[in-house]
């Protein structure tokens, strides 16, 4: 028996580990880096917050505005449908969603400016004679009232006046009868040419110049406009 000698088997072939050594400027590069990432992440997580809360901000203003902005509108008529007679009125309405501050309104007739519609019907029609003779037809007679009987007419001054939503005043209102009959064609004759120009203002004093079609054109202040 022939004995051989016993071969010890090589052990396996194994890859020698490497080691990752980084040097202290490339350690404080990535560290310098993940900072600068870190803080830019930061950054826009505080510009989107910041973002969203001015679009909450800009939408309460815009739902602000928007309830409480006045718009307002001139109007003319000659006839009360309710009561079935001539009634000739001239009013201011307020159709926007919050109070107006009414600065002035300006009547312009034949390139004439007014600053007050009596004034302009005075100066047309007359109006300041025909109020003379019916306070001396009453003063002869107290016992009659000329005013109604002869058809009075019922005035406002709107500037500075703080007009509600939804609420109207009233310029000029006559009732036509048979004595002032001359008056009331006159007056009815010009009604659509006199161009109205009104400037006001909202609670958040924004301010606004509207003409007799309702056009409304933003300003900077009412004092600033062209009277």
């Amino acid at each position: 028996m022939s004995s051989h000698p016993e071969q010890i088997p090589e052990p396996p072939c194994t890859k020698p580990k490497l080691k990752l050594r980084l040097s202290r400027s490339k350690m404080n590069s990535i560290l310098a880096l993940c900072a600068i990432l870190i803080s830019a992440a930061s950054f826009y997580a505080t510009y989107m917050q910041a973002k969203a809360a001015q679009e909450q901000v800009t939408a309460a203003e815009r739902q602000l505005y928007a309830e409480t902005w006045p718009w307002l509108q001139v109007s003319y008529s000659d006839y009360d449908i309710e009561a079935e007679r001539a009634h000739m009125k001239v009013k201011v309405t307020n159709s926007g969603t919050g109070p107006a501050l009414i600065k002035f309104m300006l009547f312009t007739y034949r390139d004439t400016q007014y600053d007050s519609l009596v004034e302009l019907l005075n100066d047309c029609c007359s109006l300041k004679a025909y109020q003379s003779a019916l306070k001396e037809a009453q003063a002869d007679n107290a016992d009659i009232n000329y005013m109604k009987q002869f058809g009075w007419y019922v005035t406002s001054n709107p500037n500075n006046a703080l007009l509600a939503d939804g609420n109207d005043l009233v310029l000029f209102s006559m009732v036509r009868s048979q004595f002032n009959n001359s008056l009331w064609e006159k007056i009815g004759d010009i009604a659509h040419d006199i161009e109205v120009n009104t400037c006001y203002c909202s609670l958040l004093e924004q301010c606004y110049i509207v003409n007799k079609e309702s056009d409304v054109k933003k300003v900077e202040s009412c004092s600033n406009a062209i009277q």
